[in-house]
């Protein structure tokens, strides 16, 4: 079961041709490696865009959302067990 987050995230990302793809973030004092990236897409809202990534690493799920105005990135889910 997933559980809403919404917490800024510090996030290094690789950019590989015209893609960006987050390879390790932190949250909550703790550094999580991504180890696959399941799915991307993209939302607006108004003229700004975000990308969404569902993310997992060896146990847990993530959806991380970065925004291509303010350059930040944001923790909204995860289901941890």
């Amino acid at each position: 079961m997933y559980k809403k987050i919404s917490e800024p995230i510090e996030v290094m990302a690789v950019f590989k041709r015209d893609k960006v793809e987050p390879v390790l973030f932190k949250w909550n004092g703790r550094q999580y490696k991504v180890d696959h990236v399941n799915l991307v897409h993209t939302e607006r809202l108004g003229r700004e865009k975000f990308f969404i990534f569902s993310v997992s690493d060896a146990v847990n799920a993530f959806r991380l959302r970065f925004s291509t105005e303010s350059l930040k990135w944001t923790l909204e889910e995860t289901a941890m067990l």
